[in-house]
Parts: C-alpha cells; sequence; structure tokens
C-alpha cells in the first residue's frame, strides 16, 4: 500500500448538509491515473471517521460528480457509544473509476452530502488516497 495523497483532518459541523475539500494532485496525477487503469490495482479513499455521539445521518461521498459511497456510523466511530476503548471507524471507498473520470483536472474534489441534518459533527481525523493491490474484481 502507497499513500499517495495526505488529506488534512476535515470536521463536518452539526447541521451542515454539504462540505466540499480540494485537493491538489498535480504531482500525482499520472501515478494516480496509472494506477486507476491497472487491473493489478485499485485507488481508494482511507478515511478514519468519529463523532461524539450518532450524527443520526449517513454522508453520501462524491469524488468529482461521482458517488463513490456512504460513511454510516452505528456504534462504530461514535465516543459516546464505545465500551472500552475507542476507535474511530474506518471506511474505505474505491476511487479508480471517479479519477478516470476527472483525468484533466488538477484538482480533486472530495464532497461529503448528509442525508438529513446531522445532530453532531463528524470529524475525519485521518484521510488518504491510497494506491494498493487490486481487492475487487
Amino acid at each position: 500500500m502507497k499513500t499517495a495523497v495526505r488529506i488534512a483532518p476535515i470536521t463536518i459541523p452539526a447541521g451542515t448538509a454539504q462540505k466540499t475539500i480540494s485537493l491538489d494532485i498535480h504531482a500525482v496525477r499520472a501515478e494516480l491515473l496509472n494506477a486507476a487503469k491497472s487491473r493489478q490495482h485499485d485507488v481508494t479513499l482511507e478515511l478514519d471517521v468519529e463523532a461524539e455521539g450518532s450524527p443520526q445521518v449517513f454522508y453520501e461521498v462524491h469524488v468529482g460528480k461521482t458517488n463513490v459511497g456512504n460513511i454510516a456510523l452505528y456504534g462504530a466511530g461514535i465516543r459516546s457509544e464505545a465500551q472500552g476503548e475507542f476507535h474511530p471507524a474506518h471506511v474505505q471507498l474505491f476511487i479508480s473509476d471517479a479519477l478516470l473520470r476527472n483525468r484533466t483536472s488538477r484538482t480533486l474534489k472530495i464532497t461529503f452530502v448528509a442525508n438529513g441534518k446531522p445532530a453532531e459533527a463528524l470529524m475525519i481525523r485521518a484521510a488518504a488516497i491510497v494506491i494498493g493491490p487490486r481487492q475487487r474484481e
């Protein structure tokens, strides 16, 4: 596994319906696109997510205009529901296809869209775009 892009921590405040971040990927764009086209690799968006209490919503995650999956916290990643030592929820989203659809862009937009009005802030403490061995058919 190779981390191609590290993403600064992200907080989506309670009540926020949508948040977009822009990443400058120009320096690694060719490497990401080669991996995205490869039959031996996957490019994933790796997120460690947490909230103090249940946000009571799920978040759609879009890379460019492509929906790449959802973030939903049920127990895991919710501090008030931790039994024993707390661990954030780890979310892995496959973004190879989304990268290929945005192949000419210097920046990559990642948008988090809440399905409803979040009751709690969502914190993404660790986030990265990672190139790794192929995991799907």
